[in-house]
């Protein structure tokens, strides 16, 4: 999962941004000044979004004094779209530029392009496509794979793949999914999960020519181990 640390001190946007990129499948840490930033950073993350303007000093200053000590990808996300000042960014160790307000999914696609590009990952896959995420709309009950390929799930398997999208970390505990998928069975039993999902891998490598990304948790749970999105 690729980790973020947003930087932003408008809450109702922070808390916005926030949201969409943890259901976009990011795993995302919030600071809403330089100096929580700089505490933040203790600890390594993929990707920086940082404004400029922060209630305890300048972010383009933090951008250039935080690349001297860092790997992560750093990408600008600000009100202010000076030439200038795009300029000076990209000049003292930014990777993207962005003017709010950003379309989410712009910022979506700008965090996986440069930290595609940090990688080294460059290369398209097999089928001549960069990577995209998995899928689910749950209403129509369709899973799309990152190949393009679609398959219909029935009520249980759609349950099972939307517990795990909605979680930031995409794991959902056994036990948890096991009183969900009850409903009106009591009976239903951690075997019978076990069974569905291993119906679902063989169903989405039948039918999408893919491996279904969901692993087991040493019997405790399980995790969707790549980019998905709940529609």
């Amino acid at each position: 999962m690729i980790s973020v640390l947003l930087v932003e001190d408008d809450r109702d946007l922070c808390a916005e941004i926030s949201a969409f990129l943890s259901g976009a499948g990011f795993s995302v840490c919030v600071a809403g000044t330089i100096r929580e930033a700089d505490a933040r950073l203790a600890r390594p993350y993929d990707l920086l979004v940082l404004d400029i303007n922060l209630p305890d000093g300048d972010g383009l200053s933090f951008c250039r004094q935080a690349r001297r000590y860092i790997r992560s990808g750093i990408v600008m996300c600000t009100g202010r779209g000076e030439r200038e000042l795009r300029i000076a960014s990209l000049r003292d160790g930014a990777d993207a530029y962005l003017v709010k307000p950003v379309d989410p999914e712009e910022l979506e696609a700008t965090l996986l392009s440069v930290h595609r590009r940090l990688q080294g990952n460059l290369a398209p896959l097999a089928s001549g496509m960069l990577p995209q995420p998995w899928y689910l709309d749950g209403e129509r009950r369709l899973l799309t794979a990152p190949n393009g390929g679609t398959f219909l799930l029935n009520v249980g398997e759609t349950r099972f793949l939307a517990a795990l999208f909605a979680d930031p970390e995409r794991h959902a505990r056994k036990d948890d999914l096991v009183v969900l998928l009850a409903g009106d069975e009591p009976d239903y039993s951690a075997h019978r999960l076990e069974a569905m999902v291993s119906r679902l891998r063989s169903k989405a490598q039948s039918r999408c020519g893919l491996r279904l990304p969901v692993v087991s948790d040493y019997g405790r749970g399980y995790t969707f181990t790549e980019h998905a999105r709940l529609l």
